[in-house]
Formats: C-alpha cells, sequence, structure tokens
C-alpha cells in the first residue's frame, strides 16, 4: 500500500467536501441568487459542480491507487498536472486580480496535495526499481 497515494485520495475528498459544504455558501450561493444572466449562471454552476467531480474522481483514483501498483504513475501524473493547474489559476489570479494569495487561499490545499501525491510517485518508483534489481 502506497501511503502517500492513500492520503492523497483522503486530502482529495475532503477537500471536495469542503469545497461543497463551506465553498457552496459562500461562493456559488450568492451567484444563484444574483441578477447575472442565467447562461453565465448555468455555466458558472457547471464549472462549480464540474470542479467538485473531479475532486471526487481524483480521490477515488488516488485511493485505488494507493492499493493498486499498476495505477500509481498514471494516476498520478493526472492528478499532479489538474492540481498544479489549479495552484497556478489560483496563485495567477490571486495576484493579477485581488493583489494577494490569501484571498483565495485554496493554492494552499492542491499544492499540498499535488506534492503527496509527487511523494506518492516517488515512493512507486522506488518499489518498481527495487523490484526490478531483485528480479
Amino acid at each position: 500500500m502506497n501511503k502517500w497515494l492513500l492520503a492523497s485520495g483522503i486530502l482529495s475528498l475532503l477537500l471536495m467536501l469542503v469545497h461543497v459544504f463551506l465553498g457552496g455558501p459562500e461562493i456559488l450561493d450568492p451567484v444563484l441568487g444574483s441578477d447575472l444572466h442565467p447562461v453565465v449562471i448555468a455555466v458558472l454552476s457547471v464549472v462549480w459542480h464540474g470542479i467538485t467531480v473531479v475532486m471526487l474522481v481524483n480521490g477515488v483514483l488516488l485511493l485505488a491507487a494507493a492499493f493498486r501498483e499498476e495505477l500509481a504513475a498514471g494516476v498520478a501524473w493526472v492528478v499532479i498536472g489538474q492540481y498544479s493547474g489549479f495552484t497556478l489559476l489560483f496563485i495567477y489570479y490571486g495576484i493579477t486580480q485581488l493583489g494577494n494569495l490569501m484571498d483565495m487561499p485554496q493554492w494552499i490545499s492542491f499544492a499540498i496535495i499535488a506534492g503527496c501525491v509527487a511523494m506518492g510517485l516517488r515512493k512507486a518508483g522506488r518499489a518498481n526499481a527495487l523490484r526490478s534489481s531483485v528480479a
């Protein structure tokens, strides 16, 4: 079992719950109650729930990869790519539109999870190298 990937999967699922139960009332509910054009509200709703799905799927895949070594590399690179992308987007828009990184601190969670996944990938690589040298 890859403990780094297990921890990453749990963190991704916890982040999804924070997104839904804390972020929803703070961000999505005001958008839904706004006077924005209905198409804009619908698109923002799809984006919001799409991010929820990404975190859910990533969490489940990371949990599976923690126990199924053959999944580790593929899952890890996809999640690192997605969560690193999210990290960079939050940093860019935080700096350029808000002038700081702490009004949208979500980048910290995405960076931590991506780092944990990278550690899991490193552990999986070492395990594969060890098996290859023994065989």
